[in-house]
């Protein structure tokens, strides 16, 4: 589920229940003058009144907080208080992601809070966001997975055009995302390295590598959340961090848009969401 460029204030009912490990993506503007907004999970209306909050989080540009609360059974409950980590007149991105305990809040990546249910987070059938600011994107999926994890492409290679989305944090040292040949070999490796803060790419056939590719930006933290995108373009695969280009790499293979038929991720790494585009 995503959409863009929103008008505020704005409410979504859920097409589904949540699942724990799925995430609620906000990206937005805040303006010079902003005060406050709210990110609200409401069940039994669409208003905070008629309708409980399981979660309500109110940035505070006035009280430089992010303030969190419930409101249930006609009543609030007890505020938890973290320092706001968005400033005014710039861009932020607020994600939820749905945990057994809790829901793990991340502000522009680093992981401010958990807020522990006070209700069945099953149970919320709407998210709003109201306030003083502009939304760009809101998006709503994923689920856990299981490191090492390891899928085929659909129609059975990673076509031209196509992209591959995936958002995560580093946990450790070092991860990698693999995409693979039909004998299984390693068409393209991307290996992120925090103590190097180098992204080795490399490719590795008959069991034989190749020549390392290690020049470029770092934009990769531990603990902290990134959104990678993956493009399968004619002449190269070109590789994007949090919006930004960090590099392109020349395939090593003959035929690219039949020769990727799936991909791996392993590592120390914590995954949120992975998406495919359409083939264009």
């Amino acid at each position: 589920f995503q959409m863009q460029n929103i008008a505020v204030p704005y409410t979504s009912k859920l097409g589904a229940p949540f699942v724990a490990g799925q995430s609620l993506n906000i990206t937005g503007t805040t303006n010079a003058d902003t005060k406050r907004f709210e990110v609200n999970l409401l069940a039994g209306g669409t208003e905070i009144g008629a309708a409980q909050a399981y979660m309500h989080c109110s940035a505070r540009f006035d009280e430089g907080k992010l303030v969190f609360n419930s409101y249930t059974d006609g009543a609030w409950a007890k505020e938890e208080r973290e320092s706001l980590p968005f400033t005014k007149g710039d861009t932020f991105n607020f994600r939820v992601r749905v945990l057994e305990e809790g829901y793990e809040i991340r502000c522009n990546g680093e992981k401010i809070h958990v807020f522990k249910h006070r209700k069945p987070y099953t149970d919320v059938e709407y998210f709003q966001v109201k306030g003083d600011c502009n939304l760009t994107n809101v998006h709503w999926g994923g689920k856990f997975y299981e490191i090492p994890w390891e899928t085929g492409f659909a129609n059975g290679s990673l076509k031209a055009g196509q992209r591959i989305f995936m958002y995560g944090a580093p946990t450790g040292e070092r991860f990698n995302v693999d995409l693979i040949a039909r004998n299984g070999d390693v068409l393209f490796h991307f290996n992120p390295r925090m103590k190097e803060e180098k992204v080795v790419r490399n490719s590795c056939k008959n069991k034989v590598w190749g020549q390392e590719e290690r020049e470029g930006p770092f934009p990769f933290k531990r603990d902290t959340g990134f959104d990678l995108t993956i493009v399968n373009e004619p002449f190269s695969v070109q590789l994007i961090v949090n919006g930004e280009q960090i590099g392109t790499w020349a395939h090593r293979t003959e035929n690219p848009a039949q020769d990727y038929i799936g991909m791996r991720v392993q590592g120390e790494v914590d995954v949120f969401g992975i998406e495919f585009s359409e083939a264009q």
